[in-house]
């Protein structure tokens, strides 16, 4: 009797023990950022504000991972934005704006399907490439590189593929099967392709990327498929320090260095001014970025320097041009809590000039100074 007991016993263990390693891993983790803000405007208003994520974006996720055995997992990545100030979402009556993917991971790599960002974006879990080069990791406004670098951010009706790794490369393929709706036939919507390869080494990390986006929805103003090729990395050339660089071209893309064609004027002190022609083409252009960190004990200093020099595809006589320069020091007080200090600084040039017709503010030239707090957990 004894002996069935403490089989039994036994038996119940091992199976509670295999059910234990076999259950789920769910972590939650999210980030809160406060501070103060002051902008300077060339020719406009200045603003002091309270500043909801001025080094990370505020947000809350989950991270969930299932082993399946045979080397396979199941894996969900679930995330919200939101702003500290008033606690409201990003986007209304959307839970997951950030990112939300169920996938499968294997020998073979893995594959997620969902919203997501490109494999060529700033966003995670898939980027392989502007974040990874950006000294500031997309932080600090004005100083992020999405400011002068185009970027595919976030598709839904996503499917991505990331490869193992080969002596430190690994390819990755990102496509929209529509890249904001599923509402239109298949053919009849925009569509994402986001193509990348990078190498990862202790001292070293170098990307390429390329990204096409096929417009069968006319709906927007930009009408031309448009092109991203991209590459930049970092090298640590002493323990405590790194180099940071990126270029790209774009080709027929929807914004320049940020800003929309609709938002751009050839005339800007005119009593009515005048927009710009000829802007089915989008804007072709280049972005050249150069930056470093420095990492002693809790310090870390990071600088910055972009350019942007671009046209209208449609008209080369209308160009546009955005030099953007930028510092920040960070302090860490904890593991996962930093204080920092920021500064920017913008100017640009050219044909056309980006004017906010609400409050006849002009946003060429524009200065920022950031004081905060940001905790991780």
């Amino acid at each position: 009797m004894n002996r069935t007991l403490t089989a039994s016993a036994a038996a119940a263990a091992l199976l509670c023990t295999a059910a234990t390693a076999f259950a789920a891993d769910v972590q939650i983790y999210g980030r809160v950022d406060a501070g103060l803000k002051y902008v300077h405007q060339e020719g406009g208003k200045d603003d002091f504000t309270l500043n909801s994520g001025g080094r990370a974006h505020n947000r809350v996720g989950l991270n969930i991972k299932e082993d399946l055995g045979n080397g396979m997992e199941v894996k969900g990545y679930l995330e919200n934005g939101f702003t500290l100030d008033d606690g409201s979402l990003d986007t209304e009556g959307q839970l997951f704006n950030r990112r939300s993917i169920l996938a499968v991971k294997g020998s073979y790599g893995e594959l997620g399907l969902g919203r997501m960002g490109t494999v060529q974006s700033t966003v995670s879990p898939y980027t392989m490439g502007l974040i990874k080069y950006d000294p500031f990791g997309t932080s600090y406004s004005q100083a992020s590189i999405g400011s002068t670098f185009a970027n595919t951010s976030r598709i839904n009706n996503g499917i991505t593929w990331i490869s193992p790794q080969w002596n430190g490369w690994k390819v990755g393929a990102t496509y929209g099967m529509g890249d904001s709706s599923d509402e239109e036939k298949w053919q009849d919507r925009n569509h994402t392709l986001a193509l990348a390869t990078d190498y990862t080494g202790e001292n070293l990390y170098v990307s390429f990327t390329f990204a096409n986006v096929q417009r069968a929805n006319t709906s927007t103003t930009v009408t031309d498929d448009a092109q991203l090729y991209g590459t930049g990395g970092w090298f640590r050339f002493v323990p405590s320090a790194r180099l940071f660089w990126g270029v790209q071209y774009q080709k027929s893309w929807a914004s320049a260095a940020g800003v929309a064609a609709s938002d751009l004027y050839v005339d800007p002190d005119a009593e009515t001014p005048e927009h710009i022609d000829g802007i089915s083409g989008g804007f072709d252009g280049v972005s050249l970025l150069l930056g470093t960190d420095y990492v002693t004990g809790p310090h870390k200093v990071i600088g910055g320097v972009q350019f942007f020099d671009g046209e209208l595809a449609d008209n080369k006589d209308a160009d546009y041009r955005l030099t953007v320069l930028a510092a920040a020091y960070e302090y860490k007080f904890a593991k996962t809590v930093w204080g920092y200090v920021a500064a920017t600084t913008s100017f640009g040039s050219g044909d056309l000039v980006k004017r906010s017709i609400a409050d006849a503010d002009y946003e060429n030239d524009a200065s920022e100074l950031m004081v905060g707090i940001n905790w991780n957990f």
